[in-house]
């Protein structure tokens, strides 16, 4: 009778724990979703006489200095 009632209260509690470590990680889940994203930076090279963007390195004249 007490083994089957420390069975029942185990599995609560960690039934209350899994449940309260979901809705913690959906909370910051929703403040990271709801944060601005950084707009990534674009190189362009085109008077260095280097590499475009997306098509790697380029046989060219020397940079202008």
């Amino acid at each position: 009778m007490i083994s089957k009632r420390i069975g029942i209260v185990s599995a609560l509690l960690a039934g209350i724990a899994l449940w309260r470590r979901q809705a913690r990680r959906q909370q910051q889940h929703a403040a990271v979703a709801g944060s601005p994203v950084k707009p990534q930076e674009v190189n362009t090279w085109e008077g260095e006489g280097g590499a475009l963007r997306g098509s790697g390195s380029q046989l060219g004249p020397a940079p202008s200095q």
